[in-house]
Order: C-alpha cells, then sequence, then structure tokens
C-alpha cells in the first residue's frame, strides 16, 4: 500500500516539475527566499557586532580593588612562609 502510495506521489511530482514554468518558478521563489536570508543574516550580524562593541565593556570582568589587594595580600603571605602553612594544616 505504501510503495503503490509512493509510486503515484513520484509519478505526480515528476510530471509537474517536468514542466518548464513550475520548474522555473520553484528556482526563482527559492532564489528569492535565499537572497532576503542573506540580507536578514547581515543586518542582524551588523546590529549584533555594533551592540557587542558598545556593550562589550560589560563581557570583560574585571577585579574590583579590595579583591585584588586581597589577592596579592594572600599570595605574598603564602610565598613568605610555606612552612607555617604545612604547621596551620596539621
Amino acid at each position: 500500500m505504501i510503495e503503490k502510495l509512493n509510486k503515484v506521489i513520484t509519478e505526480k511530482s515528476e510530471k509537474i516539475m517536468a514542466n518548464e514554468k513550475v520548474e522555473g518558478f520553484v528556482n526563482n521563489v527559492g532564489g528569492v527566499i535565499c537572497f532576503f536570508g542573506a540580507i536578514v543574516f547581515g543586518i542582524m550580524f551588523i546590529i549584533g557586532g555594533a551592540s557587542l562593541m558598545k556593550t562589550g565593556k560589560n563581557y570583560v570582568v574585571k577585579p574590583s580593588a579590595e579583591k585584588a589587594e586581597e589577592a596579592t595580600s594572600e599570595s605574598t603571605s603564602t610565598e613568605e612562609s610555606p612552612a607555617t602553612e604545612t604547621s596551620k594544616e596539621e
């Protein structure tokens, strides 16, 4: 049953697509859709790039002054006395 239905659909579609007018119309519609898709993609690419350039500073994480001071003080204290760390852990 499915094979028969598939055969009928194939025959009908080949008959329709063999018509040059239909084939040209389908190709033109596909070309127009592709063209407008490319235009929309280009516009969105430009808008997205401009938005990222405008708000790009929000995507770079900079440590605050207090955190930077804490990090430097911790690193200097660990460099000075590694032996005291082992005694603190025990």
